[in-house]
Order: C-alpha cells, then sequence, then structure tokens
C-alpha cells in the first residue's frame, strides 16, 4: 500500500512540476513576443574619387585610306587634347574603330552620304576628379580643331566605401536605438538586448540628381540597418 501511495505521490509532484515549467514557458514566450523593431538611417555626402570620360567621334570619307587617316588624326588629337589638360599617357586609352559601307546599307536613303563611315572614342580614366571636370568645359577646343564629337561621357566614382562603413553602420545602428528607446519609454517598457540585426545594403547616388550612375562629383552614401530589440 505505502508502494502505491508514494508512486501517487510522485506522480502528482510530477504532474505538478511540469506544470509550473510549462506555464513559466508561456510567461517567458510571451515576454519573448514583446520586441520591436527600428530602423536606423545613416548618410553622407562624399566627393568622387575618379573620374571616366568618354570621348568619341565620327569620320567619314569616299576613301578607306583617308577614312583610316581622319580617324587616326581625330584620335590623335584627342589625345593631345588630354595630354595638355594634365592627364597621364597611361590614364587614355583607345576605343575599337567600327567602319560602316553606307552604300551596302540598303536601309540607308541618304544618297549624298560619304560611301564610309567610322566611329571611334576615347577614354580616359583617373583620380583626378576636378581635373576631369575641368576639361570637359574645354571640349569645344576639339571642335575646332575639326574633330566631330558624336558623344561625350561622363561618370564619376566614388571606390573608398569600405573606410567609412564602419563608422557608417555605427551610426546607423545608434540611431536605431535612439528611435527604440523612444518607443520604449512611451509603452512604458525598458529596452532589452537586440533579438535580430540586418546591416542593410549601401547605396550610392548623385548628391543631386539621385542617379545611380551619374556625372555628378558629389555623391550620397546611404545605408538603412533593421534592428529588433527585446522590450522588458
Amino acid at each position: 500500500m505505502a508502494k502505491y501511495l508514494t508512486a501517487a505521490l510522485l506522480l502528482a509532484i510530477g504532474i505538478a512540476l511540469s506544470g509550473f515549467f510549462i506555464s513559466q514557458g508561456f510567461v517567458l514566450g510571451k515576454a519573448a513576443d514583446r520586441t520591436v523593431t527600428v530602423k536606423g538611417l545613416a548618410e553622407r555626402v562624399v566627393k568622387a574619387d575618379e573620374g571616366i570620360w568618354r570621348i568619341y567621334f565620327t569620320y567619314a570619307s569616299d576613301e578607306l585610306t583617308e577614312l583610316y587617316q581622319g580617324v587616326a588624326t581625330s584620335q590623335q588629337a584627342i589625345r593631345d587634347f588630354l595630354l595638355k589638360g594634365g592627364f597621364a599617357a597611361t590614364e587614355i586609352t583607345d576605343q575599337p574603330v567600327s567602319v560602316n559601307d553606307n552604300q551596302g546599307n540598303y536601309y540607308s536613303s541618304n544618297e549624298n552620304a560619304k560611301r564610309f563611315s567610322a566611329e571611334g572614342g576615347v577614354t580616359v580614366r583617373t583620380e583626378n576628379v576636378d581635373q576631369v571636370n575641368a576639361a570637359v568645359q574645354q571640349t569645344g577646343q576639339l571642335v575646332q580643331q575639326g574633330v566631330l564629337i558624336r558623344q561625350s561621357d561622363v561618370l564619376f566614382n566614388f571606390t573608398q566605401l569600405n573606410d567609412i562603413k564602419p563608422d557608417m553602420l555605427n551610426e546607423a545602428t545608434a540611431n536605431a536605438t535612439e528611435a527604440a528607446t523612444t518607443f520604449a519609454q512611451n509603452s512604458q517598457s525598458q529596452l532589452g538586448q537586440i533579438l535580430t540585426a540586418n546591416q542593410g545594403l549601401f547605396t550610392i547616388s548623385d548628391a543631386t540628381s539621385g542617379a545611380t550612375h551619374g556625372a555628378d562629383m558629389m555623391k550620397k552614401v546611404r545605408v538603412v540597418t533593421t534592428v529588433q530589440y527585446y522590450l522588458q
């Protein structure tokens, strides 16, 4: 009889303890549900550290020999212009030249056009962005020399993102913490530990136009972090 009483007593104690732990599990689970998710923003305006300038030209002639000579003359004129502007020879490269036989183009309706036309270009890539910005303003000198400029594209890049990443992430996280603290105070809670954190992507755009790839020397670097905190 005593044996059965002991077993029943142990069973009752086990049930009671399991009920206690289960109830505590619900309490802890409920506490874990008390969280707040906030976003932290960090922005900086920085100056580009790389400039890429592509100058495209055209030349037309009825004779291939003259065409090739005209293309070479145009390329050299652009290179001399860039060298005079202070760019190093190692920063300048010629683009491939394409030649079109206009008489072989059955869709062409301009009978007065030269038989052959060529398109080429010269690219300068440099860290001296101010030099690029100044030289672009003097492109008219090439036109005065007889170079037919078809297109002139300037692109400025910021390549030193890794140098500012840590500070910007700290700033974004601090902003997120400030927002979460304000929320906790308004909800009569205390801010707990971080549950999850998402760094987010860094974006670089023109400071004025917002274009992702543009001709603005000043760039806006932006990152948004998402942080989830416990509330106590």
